[in-house]
């Protein structure tokens, strides 16, 4: 039987949130428009992590704990851990368009999506690609040809995932030792959803935001949709498991009359509720959080 949850709101007053992650006992999103990044206590204090150029988007932390910013317009990932961010990988010659979400694998490997939003067609659907900037420096593309990839997530066998959104899937890759993506899978196709930014639990299923529609779902291996939650008169965005125990979802929804983006307005927020299966191990590290 399939469950509907509610939420209720965390924090609310920002302009565009994306790529949300938790680490060390609180929410960290970035504001794509006001250019900065957040951190998010589960008390709803809001603290301002960093100003970045170019657009912050995808977030992701290096074994040792330094953050990882995608910087959209300057397609770099930057690397914030001293007094001023330094960049971490030079994407410009790999990226046809921005850069969207990011993903940290284990070994400190950085995943990030990019695409032509002005693309369209077969062309706009080749230039679209996923990037890998390894620890040793060394970077490249390693999948292609995805009608436009969005939000990324590993899952605790260490495969990754890409929500296809304009393809209305969820695809599937294994992570090789050299960080090459194997095994093009399709992991779930949608009916009347395409999704956004995703999430992946302990029990291998997904999160995902649907794209202009008020709703957030949990999906199998497969297709099976388990659990919906509605955000009423908002879009759904973007999601990220974490918490004290990994139960808590965290849902970035914005208002959903469109014409609000080019003027500005504050309608972004963030808000919560409470699931059954935390959150997959390799994306959450749970027993550092300790109380927020």
């Amino acid at each position: 039987m399939m469950k509907t949850l509610k939420t209720s709101v965390l924090a609310s007053g920002f302009s565009c949130l994306e790529a949300p992650r938790w680490h060390l006992g609180a929410l960290w999103v970035s504001d794509v428009r006001a250019g900065k990044i957040f951190r998010i206590d589960l008390d709803g204090k809001v603290t301002i992590v960093a100003d970045v150029p170019g657009r912050p988007f995808g977030l992701g932390f290096l074994p040792d704990g330094n953050l990882l910013a995608a910087s959209m317009t300057q397609r770099v990932i930057l690397k914030f851990g001293g007094e001023k961010p330094v960049i971490h990988a030079d994407l410009t010659d790999l990226a046809s368009g921005h850069l969207r979400d990011l993903a940290v694998a284990r070994d400190g490997s950085a995943y990030v999506t990019s695409f032509d939003a002005d693309a369209s067609g077969p062309d706009g659907f080749a230039s679209a690609r996923v990037l890998l900037a390894m620890p040793d420096g060394n970077i490249r593309s390693v999948a292609d040809n995805i009608a436009h990839p969005n939000g990324l997530a590993i899952t605790s066998s260490h495969d990754l995932l890409v929500a296809e959104t304009l393809g209305n899937r969820l695809l599937g890759f294994e992570i090789d030792s050299d960080g090459a993506l194997l095994h093009r899978k399709i992991f779930a196709n949608f009916v009347g959803m395409s999704p956004l930014g995703i999430c992946a639990d302990a029990e291998g299923a997904v999160w995902a935001a649907a794209a202009r529609q008020s709703l957030f779902v949990r999906v199998q291996q497969g297709g099976r949709i388990t659990h919906r939650v509605h955000v009423s008169g908002r879009h759904a965005v973007a999601c990220q498991l974490g918490g004290q125990d990994g139960r808590t979802l965290f849902c970035l929804t914005v208002a959903s009359n469109l014409d609000d983006f080019p003027n500005r307005q504050q309608t972004a927020r963030v808000e919560a509720t409470v699931v059954d299966v935390p959150g997959a191990a390799s994306s959450v590290r749970f027993a550092e959080t300790g109380s927020p």
